[in-house]
């Protein structure tokens, strides 16, 4: 009887073993997982886009901590690429990135008072930021605004998006006489060209004018536009000599780490 008993006792007792190791399992599985998890992605699409996620931003890097909404840091060009930083020194555009909700009013539509049409909001809603550096007035300011819709790879359709805001962008910087009577536009790419390039004179309300230099580059699923501008009265011009590198290298200053945080470039800069 006294070895019936012990042996009773030492079955219940492995039962009992088995079933707190079964317990545990689930609950160590899930710390060793939470480790190696990739972090969920800082940014929110708006609906009906893709947010980019942390894998295809890079975002466990230091160099692409998320800037505006899921926006890395390393997507900035460099401000040494900008026209007129041999003069101003610019700070860096990924230290001042500010995100942008709703639809993105790029800077040169909004030079020429051009915002986008009720039927164009879906096309400009997406992962955005814009930075601004510079000193305003007379003296040139830059601004890059990036426009983000997803990874093309997964859709065809994120890709047709971005090239219809492109589109629509520069649409608006060339028919800008019609929003901003008094305007002026010299379109300096070629048609075909992998990039859009203008400079443009626009009358502003207040009686000043804005002297701009335009940029605008698509490739995947993001757009970005730099905007390079002075703000003059009575017909001056800008404080300092524009200084610039060719638009083509302007354009692949803009491009490169666009291609290097986000998936789905074609790189053709």
């Amino acid at each position: 009887m006294r070895s019936s008993t012990r042996l009773v006792t030492a079955t219940a007792a492995a039962l009992l073993c088995v079933g707190a190791l079964s317990a545990c399992g689930p609950d160590n599985s899930g710390q060793d997982g939470g480790k190696t998890a990739a972090p969920a992605p800082t940014g929110t699409a708006a609906p009906g886009t893709a947010a980019p996620s942390a894998g295809s931003t890079g975002s466990t890097g230091s160099t692409s901590k998320p800037d505006g909404k899921g926006i890395p840091a390393k997507a900035w060009m460099d401000t040494k690429n900008i026209p007129m930083d041999e003069t101003y020194h610019y700070a860096p555009l990924a230290a001042n990135a500010k995100p942008v909700t709703g639809a993105v009013t790029f800077k040169g539509m909004e030079l020429c008072r051009a915002a986008p049409t009720k039927d164009q909001e879906a096309q400009f809603t997406g992962t955005a930021a814009k930075a601004s550096v510079g000193f305003g007035g007379d003296r040139w300011t830059a601004q890059q605004t990036l426009l983000v819709h997803g990874d093309p790879t997964h859709s065809s359709g994120t890709k047709q998006l971005t090239n219809l805001a492109a589109g629509n962008l520069e649409d608006a910087l060339k028919a800008c006489a019609k929003t901003a009577p008094g305007a002026t536009v010299k379109v300096d790419s070629a048609d075909g060209a992998p990039y859009f390039a203008a400079v443009l004179t626009v009358p502003q309300q207040d009686g000043s004018t804005a002297t701009l230099r335009e940029y605008v580059t698509t490739d995947g699923g993001w757009v970005s536009e730099l905007s390079i501008w002075a703000i003059t009265k009575g017909g001056a011009q800008p404080k300092d000599t524009w200084k610039g590198p060719e638009d083509k290298y302007v354009a692949t200053g803009m491009t490169a780490p666009l291609c290097e945080a986000f998936p789905g470039c074609d790189g053709h800069q």
